[in-house]
């Protein structure tokens, strides 16, 4: 495979992706930027070939992509991307085995996106999302409140945006408390199954999610009921869109004071991760300085709206997310309908090597559509 700055030669034998895809020991965000650029190149290489030889619709998008020149800047930077849009109008899957649709919740659109996961790659993003998080909160495993619905992450559900995001941190969890039930207006705390849980916990640190407005609703009410302190080792999680906290005029710290007041835990103790159902298995939790890193299986590019060009660092543009993970289906380069900006190109105060980022939100009104020759499902 050519990995010196040139794309792969279409139609060039496309062997299976390593499986071994981590290095043995070695730290998510430890890798030296030079030695990434070879190591991500290559497996990209793989990849892109991989996925045109197992599935047309991608190979089409290729064709498309090659002839208007492929992009400028180096390897990375003119790796060829599927919008995110286009998962919500065509099936693009590249086995014909057994393989499981996890969809996204669809909030700024009425149709989810489909997304392909096979075995192989669900233990690529298992082991991903593990290396990751445990860089951030520790490898220990704690009791586990979910606020959330326990049937998030039963049968069919447990493919949605929620339940992988659940599901994630499944491998930190030594039991499941599941604190929210059905309400007249939609999920709200159960507070007789909190106090059960914390009741069982104990004094012990714990680790919390909810998706990010369901997490910030249960601690509202949480205000009025007489809870213990958490102990201070004690992590709250969260991800998902801040659309409706913006629109109440809620911003970071106050969303971090809230959930963590009724805990009695430092407001750094609520920690923001950004993801996306296209690639699950990529969590990207906020640091120390409130930035998001990039692990050496993975890349972030971001893009400028008029022109889709690579955004120097510092500028605001479209989020592209890149990662080695997916095998199922040609997720693997998507461009997002978010905004953030790469803050570090490498080094951040927080100790950890290579690019950061800043996640800014949803791009207003954004639909990036690829072209129109995939077939539709």
């Amino acid at each position: 495979m050519a990995t010196n700055g040139e794309l792969p030669v279409p139609g060039q034998a496309a062997a299976a992706p390593e499986l071994q895809l981590f290095v043995p020991g070695l730290a998510p965000f430890a890798m030296p930027a030079a030695e990434k650029a070879i190591f991500l190149a290559s497996r990209l290489a793989e990849l892109l070939e991989y996925h045109r030889e197992r599935c047309p619709g991608y190979a089409r998008l290729l064709t498309d992509w090659e002839q208007y020149g492929g992009g400028d800047g180096d390897y990375v930077q003119r790796y060829p991307f599927v919008p995110v849009t286009v998962f919500k109008e065509y099936d693009l899957k590249s086995v014909a085995g057994e393989v499981a649709v996890v969809r996204s919740s669809a909030t700024t659109s009425t149709q989810a996106s489909r997304i392909y996961i096979d075995k192989a790659s669900r233990k690529r993003q298992s082991r991903s999302a593990n290396l990751i998080l445990t860089d951030f909160i520790g490898a220990e495993r704690r009791p586990y409140i979910v606020f959330d619905l326990e049937e998030t992450v039963r049968g069919a559900k447990a493919f949605s945006a929620r339940g992988a995001a659940i599901l994630a941190l499944a491998h930190l969890a030594t039991e499941f408390h599941f604190v929210l039930r059905e309400g007249r207006d939609g999920p709200e705390l159960d507070p007789d199954a909190l106090h059960r849980a914390l009741a069982k916990i104990g004094d012990a640190p714990f680790i919390a999610y909810g998706f990010t407005f369901m997490l910030y609703n249960a601690h509202r009410q949480m205000a009025s009921l007489d809870l213990p302190r958490a102990h201070p080792d004690s992590v709250l999680l969260h991800s998902g869109g801040w659309k409706k906290l913006v629109e109440l005029a809620v911003g970071k710290p106050v969303f971090n004071g809230v959930v963590s007041g009724p805990w009695g835990l430092r407001p750094d103790r609520v920690v923001d991760f950004y993801g996306a159902v296209e690639q699950i298995g990529m969590p990207y939790p906020d640091c120390s300085e409130g930035y998001k890193h990039v692990p050496y299986w993975a890349d972030v590019i971001t893009r400028r709206g008029d022109t889709l060009a690579p955004a120097p660092t510092g500028e605001s543009g479209l989020i592209q997310l890149i990662s080695c993970l997916p095998l199922a289906a040609p997720n693997h380069s998507v461009l997002t309908e978010d905004l953030g900006r790469i803050v570090h190109a490498d080094g951040c105060p927080c100790g950890r090597p290579g690019k950061s980022f800043l996640f800014e939100g949803r791009a207003p009104r954004s639909e990036v559509r690829g072209c129109s020759d995939v077939p539709r499902r």
